[in-house]
């Protein structure tokens, strides 16, 4: 059985999560969130699913880890955690996309994704599955799984906003033993890192040898089923816009999905409002965005961003914390 997997890569908080669930609920699409997380943080804390349910109860992930490997066991767990440390960490990248990674552990990483891409498809009946597991050198280190047809969304964000959003206190619902809030990081290491898992993003692209597309979160929110239409039309899995979930305005309605980790939105279904956000333009201290826009300059206008600290109406946008339910 050979499966399409469509791997969304970049950095966190730039809107991964919703485009994922917006994906993930097209005809014939099913999305996971971010599987790196599995092995090494969801299934051993028997952290939420997006369905509300704890990992080790959710039946989706029970039968895929059935299908798989006849159950999530430690053993499986243990490996999947060691391939992932050994053959696709950042540091691997430029040994990926140079052919020199050991064959051993990247060949066992390839078989147990490829394994569970397979099962994933089969308990959902979908045929292209969603991976927003985001990492640049996992997505490269996946090229040549066996029976995995991979293709990279890249989705980008203006970095300010996404600097801004990496301040903020933020819950995270996922855990189960006791209140956790996500990751907060400086406004410079923000910027250095998003720099950098662009200029990887980019060299996956031009030397990587799979199929990959930018995607702008700013045009998604604008238009996200026109931008949607497009992106999975230039990766050769095209989609219309009957295929989407509707979008009016500024509305549109998610179910319940199965997606791991990430973003607290992923546990928001029924009707979901996609609010423009621009805080960052006058929240954001004045030095950070100076910090930003001075880090990230040699990108913001190649990506089309305003290379002032200034936003404009094309740079403005919706923050993915954001995208609630509104029943």
């Amino acid at each position: 059985m050979r499966v399409t997997t469509v791997y969304l890569g970049g950095f966190g908080r730039s809107g991964s999560t919703l485009v994922e669930r917006m994906l993930g609920a097209a005809t014939g699409w099913v999305n996971i969130g971010e599987l790196v997380d599995l092995a090494r943080s969801v299934a051993p804390a028997d952290e939420r699913c997006g369905c509300g349910q704890v990992f080790s109860t959710c039946p989706f992930w029970t039968s895929v880890g059935e299908v798989a490997f006849g159950g999530w066991t430690a053993e499986v767990l243990d490996r999947l955690s060691a391939g992932q440390r050994a053959a696709a960490r950042q540091r691997h990248l430029p040994g990926l996309l140079a052919g020199r990674t050991p064959s051993g552990p990247l060949t066992g990483l390839r078989a147990d994704y490829a394994r569970i891409y397979r099962a994933v498809a089969e308990v959902s009946g979908a045929s292209v599955v969603v991976d927003a597991s985001k990492g640049p050198a996992l997505g490269l280190a996946l090229v040549g799984a066996p029976g995995v047809d991979l293709r990279v969304l890249n989705v980008v964000r203006d970095p300010r906003a996404v600097a801004w959003s990496w301040q903020r206190h933020v819950e995270r619902p996922h855990a189960t033993a006791g209140a956790e809030e996500m990751w907060r990081i400086p406004a410079h290491r923000s910027a250095a890192q998003w720099s950098a898992l662009q200029l990887e993003m980019t060299a996956i692209a031009t030397l990587g040898r799979v199929p990959s597309v930018r995607l702008r979160y700013e045009e998604f929110v604008a238009d996200p089923v026109a931008a949607l239409v497009t992106a999975t039309a230039d990766l050769g899995v095209p989609l219309t816009a009957a295929d989407l979930p509707l979008v009016e305005a500024g509305r549109t309605v998610l179910g319940p999905s199965h997606g791991l980790s990430g973003n607290p939105g992923r546990f928001s279904s029924g009707p979901v409002e996609l609010r423009r956000d621009d805080r960052w333009t006058t929240q954001m201290p004045t030095r950070d965005r100076a910090v930003v826009t001075a880090l990230t300059l040699p990108l913001l206008a190649a990506y089309g961003y305003s290379t002032t600290t200034r936003a404009t109406a094309a740079t403005t946008t919706s923050d993915p914390h954001e995208a609630r339910s509104t029943r």
